[in-house]
């Protein structure tokens, strides 16, 4: 009894997962984190934070 209602639940969350994933709104941001690993151009938001900590350091 248990194992069919953590089934049905596991199923339902991971169907939401899917649509909530391919929402058209989303498809931009999640192109561009697939390009980071092959664009040479574009620097990570992190590594931008920490030249600006640094700079203000000094």
């Amino acid at each position: 009894m248990i194992s069919g209602i953590l089934t049905t639940l596991f199923l339902i969350l991971f169907v939401g997962l899917w649509i909530w994933a391919w929402q058209p709104r989303l498809r931009k941001g999640f192109e561009a984190t697939a390009r980071l690993a092959v664009d040479d151009d574009v620097i990570p938001p992190g590594e931008l934070r920490n030249d600006r900590a640094e700079e203000g350091s000094r």
